[in-house]
Protein backbone atom coordinates (compact mmCIF):
# COMPACT_ATOMS: atom_id res chain seq x y z
CA UNK A 1 0.00 0.00 0.00
CA UNK A 2 2.66 2.25 1.07
CA UNK A 3 4.42 1.42 -2.33
CA UNK A 4 0.99 2.54 -4.45
CA UNK A 5 0.97 5.92 -2.61
CA UNK A 6 4.39 6.81 -3.41
CA UNK A 7 4.01 5.77 -7.18
CA UNK A 8 0.69 7.68 -6.80
CA UNK A 9 2.45 10.81 -5.63
CA UNK A 10 5.52 10.86 -7.83
CA UNK A 11 3.12 10.13 -10.90
CA UNK A 12 1.23 13.33 -9.36
CA UNK A 13 3.76 15.28 -8.78
CA UNK A 14 5.03 15.24 -12.41
CA UNK A 15 2.12 15.93 -13.55
CA UNK A 16 2.41 19.07 -11.20
CA UNK A 17 5.41 20.30 -12.69
CA UNK A 18 4.97 19.43 -16.20
CA UNK A 19 1.60 21.62 -15.76
CA UNK A 20 3.30 24.12 -13.67
CA UNK A 21 6.00 24.88 -16.12
CA UNK A 22 3.46 24.66 -19.51
CA UNK A 23 1.62 27.71 -17.33
CA UNK A 24 4.57 29.30 -16.95
CA UNK A 25 5.21 29.44 -20.81
CA UNK A 26 2.06 30.25 -21.81
CA UNK A 27 1.82 32.99 -19.32
CA UNK A 28 5.10 34.50 -20.91
CA UNK A 29 4.33 34.27 -24.63
CA UNK A 30 1.28 35.83 -26.28
CA UNK A 31 -1.16 34.00 -26.25
CA UNK A 32 -2.87 35.66 -28.87
CA UNK A 33 -0.67 35.24 -31.37
CA UNK A 34 -0.35 31.76 -30.12
CA UNK A 35 -3.72 30.68 -31.30
CA UNK A 36 -3.64 33.46 -34.67
CA UNK A 37 -0.66 31.16 -35.66
CA UNK A 38 -2.36 28.09 -35.34
CA UNK A 39 -5.81 29.21 -37.09
CA UNK A 40 -4.09 30.64 -39.67
CA UNK A 41 -2.57 27.60 -40.82
CA UNK A 42 -3.68 26.27 -44.40
CA UNK A 43 -5.77 23.44 -45.12
CA UNK A 44 -3.41 21.93 -47.36
CA UNK A 45 -0.55 22.44 -44.41
CA UNK A 46 -2.73 20.43 -41.59
CA UNK A 47 -3.50 17.65 -44.45
CA UNK A 48 0.32 16.91 -45.22
CA UNK A 49 0.85 17.35 -40.80
CA UNK A 50 -1.66 14.44 -40.71
CA UNK A 51 -0.23 12.21 -43.54
CA UNK A 52 3.21 11.93 -41.70
CA UNK A 53 0.91 11.62 -38.27
CA UNK A 54 -0.65 8.48 -40.18
CA UNK A 55 3.05 7.09 -41.67
CA UNK A 56 4.60 7.25 -37.97
CA UNK A 57 1.85 5.61 -36.03
CA UNK A 58 1.79 2.63 -39.30
CA UNK A 59 5.63 2.59 -38.57
CA UNK A 60 5.53 2.49 -34.79
CA UNK A 61 2.69 -0.14 -35.43
CA UNK A 62 4.80 -2.39 -37.56
CA UNK A 63 7.48 -2.02 -35.22
CA UNK A 64 5.33 -2.97 -32.10
CA UNK A 65 3.72 -6.16 -34.48
CA UNK A 66 7.51 -7.36 -35.37
CA UNK A 67 8.85 -7.24 -31.77
CA UNK A 68 6.04 -9.16 -30.47
CA UNK A 69 6.45 -11.84 -33.30
CA UNK A 70 10.11 -12.18 -32.67
CA UNK A 71 9.82 -12.77 -28.94
CA UNK A 72 6.53 -14.64 -28.80
CA UNK A 73 4.70 -17.34 -30.28
CA UNK A 74 1.21 -16.43 -27.95
CA UNK A 75 -0.65 -13.46 -29.23
CA UNK A 76 -3.26 -12.86 -31.94
CA UNK A 77 -3.10 -10.65 -34.45
CA UNK A 78 -6.15 -9.03 -33.72
CA UNK A 79 -5.17 -7.93 -30.45
CA UNK A 80 -1.69 -5.95 -31.52
CA UNK A 81 -3.46 -3.02 -32.55
CA UNK A 82 -5.67 -2.58 -29.52
CA UNK A 83 -2.63 -2.64 -27.54
CA UNK A 84 -0.44 -0.53 -29.51
CA UNK A 85 -3.44 2.52 -29.28
CA UNK A 86 -3.50 1.38 -25.33
CA UNK A 87 -0.08 1.86 -24.78
CA UNK A 88 -0.20 5.63 -25.89
CA UNK A 89 -3.05 6.08 -23.04
CA UNK A 90 -1.85 4.06 -20.34
CA UNK A 91 1.82 6.16 -20.20
CA UNK A 92 -0.22 9.16 -19.67
CA UNK A 93 -2.69 7.58 -16.98
CA UNK A 94 -0.60 5.06 -15.00
CA UNK A 95 2.00 6.18 -12.40
CA UNK A 96 4.61 3.65 -11.44
CA UNK A 97 7.13 2.11 -13.49
CA UNK A 98 4.90 -0.68 -15.00
CA UNK A 99 2.92 2.33 -16.89
CA UNK A 100 2.64 1.37 -20.49
CA UNK A 101 4.21 -2.10 -20.72
CA UNK A 102 0.57 -2.87 -18.95
CA UNK A 103 -0.29 -3.12 -22.92
CA UNK A 104 1.00 -6.40 -23.46
CA UNK A 105 -1.93 -7.64 -20.77
CA UNK A 106 -4.21 -7.25 -23.47
CA UNK A 107 -2.20 -9.77 -25.85
CA UNK A 108 -3.46 -13.40 -24.70
CA UNK A 109 -1.16 -15.88 -23.54
CA UNK A 110 2.12 -15.93 -21.77
CA UNK A 111 3.50 -12.26 -20.83
CA UNK A 112 7.54 -12.66 -20.82
CA UNK A 113 8.54 -12.67 -24.18
CA UNK A 114 6.01 -9.61 -24.72
CA UNK A 115 7.32 -7.43 -21.75
CA UNK A 116 10.95 -8.36 -23.36
CA UNK A 117 9.67 -7.22 -26.41
CA UNK A 118 8.26 -4.02 -24.51
CA UNK A 119 11.70 -3.35 -22.95
CA UNK A 120 13.88 -3.76 -26.35
CA UNK A 121 11.38 -1.06 -28.21
CA UNK A 122 11.79 1.60 -24.91
CA UNK A 123 15.86 0.49 -24.62
CA UNK A 124 16.33 1.40 -28.57
CA UNK A 125 14.36 4.46 -28.24
CA UNK A 126 15.73 5.74 -24.96
CA UNK A 127 19.54 5.25 -26.59
CA UNK A 128 18.25 6.72 -29.94
CA UNK A 129 17.31 9.97 -27.81
CA UNK A 130 20.14 10.29 -25.98
CA UNK A 131 22.56 9.51 -28.86
CA UNK A 132 20.68 12.37 -31.37
CA UNK A 133 20.48 14.87 -28.28
CA UNK A 134 24.23 14.34 -27.75
CA UNK A 135 24.97 15.28 -31.36
CA UNK A 136 23.33 17.71 -31.69
CA UNK A 137 24.35 19.52 -28.28
CA UNK A 138 27.66 18.78 -29.86
CA UNK A 139 26.51 21.42 -33.06
CA UNK A 140 24.70 23.42 -30.80
CA UNK A 141 27.26 23.77 -28.29
CA UNK A 142 30.89 22.99 -30.27
CA UNK A 143 32.94 23.84 -27.37
CA UNK A 144 31.58 20.72 -25.50
CA UNK A 145 33.00 17.77 -27.30
CA UNK A 146 32.79 15.15 -24.77
CA UNK A 147 28.83 15.02 -26.04
CA UNK A 148 30.61 13.25 -29.49
CA UNK A 149 32.05 11.00 -27.17
CA UNK A 150 28.99 10.32 -24.82
CA UNK A 151 27.36 9.77 -28.37
CA UNK A 152 29.94 7.16 -29.88
CA UNK A 153 30.00 5.42 -26.20
CA UNK A 154 26.18 4.48 -26.59
CA UNK A 155 26.43 3.85 -30.01
CA UNK A 156 29.15 1.05 -29.11
CA UNK A 157 26.80 0.00 -26.55
CA UNK A 158 24.16 -0.35 -28.87
CA UNK A 159 25.72 -2.92 -30.95
CA UNK A 160 26.77 -4.83 -27.51
CA UNK A 161 23.67 -4.98 -26.26
CA UNK A 162 22.41 -7.89 -28.18
CA UNK A 163 25.63 -9.93 -26.96
CA UNK A 164 24.24 -9.30 -23.88
CA UNK A 165 20.89 -10.38 -24.38
CA UNK A 166 22.16 -13.61 -26.13
CA UNK A 167 23.48 -14.69 -22.39
CA UNK A 168 22.50 -17.41 -20.94
CA UNK A 169 20.59 -16.13 -17.44
CA UNK A 170 19.08 -13.58 -19.90
CA UNK A 171 17.72 -16.48 -22.36
CA UNK A 172 15.80 -18.22 -19.70
CA UNK A 173 13.20 -15.84 -19.32
CA UNK A 174 12.34 -15.92 -23.19
CA UNK A 175 9.53 -17.40 -24.94
CA UNK A 176 11.53 -18.23 -27.82
CA UNK A 177 14.92 -18.12 -29.35
CA UNK A 178 15.48 -14.63 -30.49
CA UNK A 179 17.60 -12.72 -33.07
CA UNK A 180 18.57 -10.01 -31.48
CA UNK A 181 21.57 -8.36 -34.55
CA UNK A 182 18.12 -8.58 -36.74
CA UNK A 183 15.97 -6.86 -34.28
CA UNK A 184 18.10 -4.56 -33.78
CA UNK A 185 18.74 -3.58 -37.04
CA UNK A 186 14.98 -3.58 -37.71
CA UNK A 187 14.29 -0.95 -34.93
CA UNK A 188 16.82 1.11 -36.27
CA UNK A 189 15.54 1.27 -39.70
CA UNK A 190 12.05 1.76 -38.37
CA UNK A 191 13.03 4.65 -35.70
CA UNK A 192 14.63 6.81 -37.99
CA UNK A 193 11.99 7.68 -40.56
CA UNK A 194 9.35 7.89 -37.25
CA UNK A 195 11.58 10.93 -36.06
CA UNK A 196 12.16 11.99 -39.55
CA UNK A 197 8.29 12.16 -39.63
CA UNK A 198 8.13 14.36 -36.89
CA UNK A 199 10.89 16.64 -38.26
CA UNK A 200 8.92 16.96 -41.62
CA UNK A 201 5.85 17.80 -39.49
CA UNK A 202 7.40 20.77 -37.63
CA UNK A 203 9.40 22.06 -41.01
CA UNK A 204 6.17 22.13 -42.77
CA UNK A 205 4.32 24.05 -39.90
CA UNK A 206 7.34 26.29 -39.24
CA UNK A 207 7.80 27.27 -42.48
CA UNK A 208 3.99 28.37 -43.33
CA UNK A 209 5.24 31.58 -41.88
CA UNK A 210 8.71 31.10 -41.14
CA UNK A 211 11.98 30.72 -42.98
CA UNK A 212 13.69 27.43 -41.17
CA UNK A 213 16.21 24.85 -43.23
CA UNK A 214 15.50 21.18 -42.95
CA UNK A 215 18.75 20.94 -40.89
CA UNK A 216 17.78 23.60 -38.22
CA UNK A 217 14.30 21.66 -37.70
CA UNK A 218 16.03 18.78 -37.35
CA UNK A 219 18.23 20.12 -35.32
CA UNK A 220 15.18 21.49 -32.98
CA UNK A 221 12.76 17.86 -33.00
CA UNK A 222 15.77 16.35 -31.75
CA UNK A 223 15.40 18.04 -28.11
CA UNK A 224 11.50 18.41 -28.57
CA UNK A 225 11.46 14.70 -29.07
CA UNK A 226 13.85 14.12 -26.42
CA UNK A 227 11.97 16.23 -24.05
CA UNK A 228 11.09 12.67 -22.16
CA UNK A 229 14.21 12.35 -20.98
CA UNK A 230 14.57 14.89 -18.61
CA UNK A 231 12.35 12.46 -16.02
CA UNK A 232 10.51 15.61 -14.13
CA UNK A 233 6.80 15.23 -15.97
CA UNK A 234 4.71 12.90 -17.58
CA UNK A 235 5.51 12.18 -21.54
CA UNK A 236 7.89 15.62 -21.40
CA UNK A 237 4.68 17.74 -20.56
CA UNK A 238 5.74 21.30 -20.06
CA UNK A 239 9.30 20.65 -20.81
CA UNK A 240 8.92 20.42 -24.43
CA UNK A 241 7.47 23.62 -24.98
CA UNK A 242 9.97 25.31 -23.18
CA UNK A 243 12.61 23.67 -24.89
CA UNK A 244 10.49 24.53 -27.91
CA UNK A 245 10.63 28.01 -27.52
CA UNK A 246 14.53 27.94 -26.45
CA UNK A 247 16.16 26.19 -29.63
CA UNK A 248 13.64 27.95 -31.96
CA UNK A 249 14.21 31.22 -30.92
CA UNK A 250 17.88 30.43 -32.48
CA UNK A 251 16.06 30.85 -36.06
CA UNK A 252 13.89 33.72 -34.97
CA UNK A 253 10.77 31.94 -34.01
CA UNK A 254 8.67 34.15 -31.44
CA UNK A 255 7.86 32.01 -28.38
CA UNK A 256 4.30 32.36 -29.02
CA UNK A 257 4.48 30.48 -32.31
CA UNK A 258 6.86 27.79 -30.91
CA UNK A 259 4.64 27.25 -28.07
CA UNK A 260 1.66 26.88 -30.10
CA UNK A 261 3.33 24.44 -32.75
CA UNK A 262 4.71 22.17 -30.14
CA UNK A 263 1.47 21.58 -28.50
CA UNK A 264 -0.21 20.84 -32.00
CA UNK A 265 2.24 18.21 -32.92
CA UNK A 266 1.63 16.61 -29.88
CA UNK A 267 -1.47 16.40 -29.56
CA UNK A 268 -1.87 14.86 -33.50
CA UNK A 269 0.78 12.23 -32.23
CA UNK A 270 0.02 11.53 -28.84
CA UNK A 271 -3.16 12.79 -27.65
CA UNK A 272 -5.35 11.37 -30.76
CA UNK A 273 -3.71 8.27 -30.37
CA UNK A 274 -4.34 8.18 -26.99
CA UNK A 275 -8.04 8.66 -26.96
CA UNK A 276 -8.50 6.22 -29.30
CA UNK A 277 -6.64 3.97 -26.28
CA UNK A 278 -8.90 4.97 -23.66
CA UNK A 279 -12.07 3.32 -25.42
CA UNK A 280 -9.86 -0.26 -26.08
CA UNK A 281 -8.88 0.18 -22.17
CA UNK A 282 -12.33 0.74 -21.43
CA UNK A 283 -13.39 -2.55 -23.21
CA UNK A 284 -10.61 -4.56 -22.03
CA UNK A 285 -9.92 -3.61 -18.51
CA UNK A 286 -10.49 -6.53 -17.50
CA UNK A 287 -7.56 -7.88 -18.67
CA UNK A 288 -5.30 -5.46 -17.01
CA UNK A 289 -6.91 -5.35 -13.30
CA UNK A 290 -4.01 -7.28 -12.12
CA UNK A 291 -1.58 -6.30 -14.78
CA UNK A 292 0.73 -4.11 -12.01
CA UNK A 293 1.02 -6.69 -9.44
CA UNK A 294 2.24 -9.21 -12.16
CA UNK A 295 4.68 -7.37 -13.68
CA UNK A 296 6.16 -6.74 -9.95
CA UNK A 297 6.38 -10.03 -9.60
CA UNK A 298 8.36 -10.71 -12.99
CA UNK A 299 10.58 -8.41 -11.99
CA UNK A 300 11.55 -9.33 -8.80
CA UNK A 301 11.50 -13.31 -10.10
CA UNK A 302 14.48 -11.56 -12.58
CA UNK A 303 16.05 -9.97 -9.70
CA UNK A 304 16.05 -12.92 -7.79
CA UNK A 305 17.31 -15.26 -10.15
CA UNK A 306 19.80 -12.91 -10.90
CA UNK A 307 20.81 -12.43 -6.90
CA UNK A 308 21.35 -16.15 -6.47
CA UNK A 309 23.34 -16.96 -9.51
CA UNK A 310 25.69 -13.93 -8.27
CA UNK A 311 25.77 -15.22 -4.81
CA UNK A 312 25.95 -18.63 -5.83
CA UNK A 313 29.63 -17.10 -8.49
CA UNK A 314 30.89 -15.30 -5.46
CA UNK A 315 30.54 -18.30 -3.35
CA UNK A 316 32.46 -20.41 -5.90
CA UNK A 317 35.31 -17.55 -5.75
CA UNK A 318 35.84 -17.56 -2.63
CA UNK A 319 35.78 -21.55 -2.10
CA UNK A 320 38.64 -21.38 -4.91
CA UNK A 321 40.52 -19.18 -2.89
CA UNK A 322 40.57 -20.90 0.41
CA UNK A 323 41.14 -24.06 -1.53
CA UNK A 324 44.08 -22.12 -2.98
Amino acid sequence: MREIIKERFVFSLKYFIGLILLGWILYKVDRQKMVETLLNLQIETIIIVLLFALINLSLQFRLWKYLIESHSHHYRIKDLLPSFFAGFALRLMIPGGHAEVTKVFLLQGRKRGKVIAFGVEKIFQTALKVVLVSFALSIVFPDYNLLWIVGALIIVGFFLSPIFLKKERFQKFQEKEVAYPKIFFTSLIHSLPIFACITLQYFYLLNQSFDVTLFQTGIVTVFIWGAGLIPISVSGLGVRENLAVFFLAQYSVPGAAAVGISLLVFFINAIIPAIIGIFTIMKRRHDIKEAGGEIKRMTKNVYQQGKKRFNGKKSEETRLKNKN
